[in-house]
């Protein structure tokens, strides 16, 4: 992925998400300036929609059913070393793949397969993807004559999808006589591909934000940092520091160190020591993102139990209790896109070090969570030895998960409501190398140095995905007004002085203290300081110096309802599709005279 750095400039329209910019409001044509241009996906030249399509990378994406399974017997496969099986001495057997597709749309399903027998039969077909029905006669017959047992055939079938936009491409063969050739029959299947007959044409994505890393400092109106211990039983400590958050060479250096001993504590979550300190940034009140696409090109680190992780949440998620719980929604009401995760493991080759993997989660306050795709994603070598670019192309009830070109996941979930009331909102950008957990295991000692390295983050739309976002906007609340606050000690201001907000909707805030974070210390954190307008005597009490405020739209009437979690906690009902604005500004305390 090494390309020379060379200047590009893209135009873009009213769609940058920016402090003080509503997405419903026009804004004249500026121009982002970025080193490379967002990365040519493969299906833009009709890819293979069949992942793994020769079985060799884990065999996560394909199913069975019967008797069906997969091999790497010598000399079986067409291509590789493994490839599907549909065993002899069996009646039912298949082996298949769940593909998102386009409905009413002609595509071309390809397989090798290979009979054992001339007198076997075998068939490749489309079917609902339980594997139950079949769709629109969509069925070839495989069969052989003695000159081509057990020679590789290769089988086409053409169909139209009809109204499904979720199928089944399936190998398979079945009988119900145990004596017919059928059963006795052996069948190998490789290569399989799907492609659209006639695809479109590739879509334009104009880049509309962009952060290349090329400044001295991070900046600071784009990310903020999220501190202390967070999240999991993990072993990092999340810390401001110029050691372990820092700009170099044009990149991103997030990076592990040792905790002083003295400072090392027992994550309260679980028994694991946290023995690193480690960054983790995120866009959160300063740039939200609402379909398009998101990509981020990175060195990924290696090792027992490193984390590192490129990720989106809901722009009103409430940050784990920083917000007031009545101001958005909690985890994973919110939605969350996980774009990429490595858990890392010992020895320098190894699986962990070798795999990336895609998730979204979704719920209805805890009752009822939707995990969508939850794959993985394996090369041949170490994340750890180039860069790599991970991305997602998001678009209602749609999101496409990418490494590199390649488009390794596609989910589509507009037949769960649950996902589409979550994920079909605006999300934040966050990065983080994580340090230990339950996923990944204890963390090994002796990994102090360790990097995740980010050359560019960007964020790319085409005109469907333009439109879609300004129809989300157009019915969404937008506060003006807003800017940074200075206040005196003691005071109790009117935060909300001179703020204004769309019809329907009021404003309120909340104060957290991430600017007086201190790194050492034990287990320091960044806490919640003022709950809103019916806290405002809290003001008076807070120190002398810097906090975030965030402020945030809220519907007039807004029902609650007991978190799952924390019945003690109030939230936003769960079932309703409220519609939210957060921006996070600066409140200065000063000493009194």
């Amino acid at each position: 992925m090494g390309k020379q750095k060379v200047l590009k400039t893209c135009l873009v329209g009213a769609l940058i998400c920016s402090l003080g910019i509503g997405l419903a409001t026009t804004a004249h044509a500026q121009s982002v300036d970025t080193e490379y241009d967002l990365i040519e996906l493969n299906r833009d030249k009709n890819q293979n929609l069949i992942i793994d399509s020769s079985f060799e990378n884990s065999r996560q994406h394909w199913k069975t059913t019967g008797q069906g399974t997969f091999t790497d017997y010598p000399e079986c496969a067409a291509t590789g070393l493994w490839c599907g099986l549909l065993p002899a001495n069996t009646n039912n057997a298949c082996v298949y793949q769940v593909i998102q597709v386009k409905p009413n749309t002609e595509y071309v399903a390809k397989a090798k397969i290979l009979l054992a027998s001339s007198e076997a039969s075998a068939f490749l077909n489309v079917k609902t993807p339980d594997v139950s029905t079949l769709i629109n006669n969509a069925e070839v017959v495989v069969t052989c004559t003695p000159e081509q047992a057990w020679q590789y055939q290769d089988i086409e079938l053409i169909f139209n999808t009809g109204n499904y936009s979720e199928i089944a491409i399936c190998a398979m063969k079945w009988t119900d006589n145990t004596s017919d050739a059928i059963y006795r029959g052996q069948v190998y299947v490789d290569d399989v591909s799907l492609v659209e007959k006639n695809p479109s044409p590739a879509q334009q994505y104009d880049i509309v934000w962009a952060d290349d890393f090329n400044g001295h400092e991070l900046d600071t109106t784009q990310w903020g940092y999220e501190l202390g211990c967070v999240r999991g039983v993990e072993q990092e400590h999340y810390v401001n520091d110029k050691e372990n958050v820092y700009l170099e060479n044009g990149k991103l250096v997030l990076k592990a160190t040792d905790r002083p001993v003295e400072d090392q504590y027992i994550n309260p979550r679980g028994n694991r020591k946290v023995i690193y300190n480690s960054g983790s940034v995120r866009t959160h009140g300063k740039k939200e993102f609402l379909y398009g696409r998101i990509e981020m090109k990175a060195k990924l680190p290696k090792g027992q139990g490193v984390f590192p992780a490129f990720w989106t949440l809901g722009s009103d998620f409430v940050l784990d209790g920083d917000i007031n719980s009545q101001q958005g929604y909690g985890w994973a009401r919110c939605g969350e896109i996980d774009i990429m995760e490595l858990i890392g493991q010992a020895g320098d080759n190894s699986y962990g070090n070798r795999t990336v993997y895609q998730t979204a989660h979704t719920d209805n306050n805890r009752v009822t969570e939707t995990k969508l795709a939850g794959t993985a994603y394996t090369i041949g070598e170490n994340f750890n030895n180039e860069y790599h670019v991970f991305g997602i192309d998001w678009s209602p009830n749609k999101i496409e998960w990418y490494v590199d070109d390649e488009i390794v996941q596609s989910v589509d979930y507009s037949h769960l409501p649950i996902a589409q009331k979550a994920l079909n909102r605006p999300q934040y950008i966050q990065m983080n190398l994580a340090m230990g957990g339950n996923w990944p295991g204890d963390v090994a000692t002796g990994l102090a140095g360790t990097e995740f390295d980010i050359d560019y983050v960007y964020y790319g739309q085409n005109a469907s995905q333009k439109a879609a976002a300004k129809a989300y906007y157009e019915t969404a609340p937008h506060m003006t007004g807003l800017q940074n606050i200075t206040m005196v000690e003691g005071e109790i201001p009117d935060l909300l002085k001179n703020i204004s907000v769309t019809e329907g909707y009021h404003v309120d805030f909340s104060i957290d203290d991430e600017y007086m974070f201190q790194s050492h210390g034990g287990r320091t954190e960044c806490s919640l300081r003022c709950k809103g307008k019916d806290d405002a005597s809290t003001l008076a009490t807070l120190p002398a110096g810097k906090y975030n405020i965030h402020y945030t739209a809220i519907p007039d009437e807004v029902e609650f309802e007991p978190d799952q979690w924390d019945s003690s906690l109030l939230v936003p009902l769960a079932e309703k599709e409220y519609k939210f604005d957060r921006k996070t500004m600066i409140l200065t305390i000063v000493k009194a005279e």
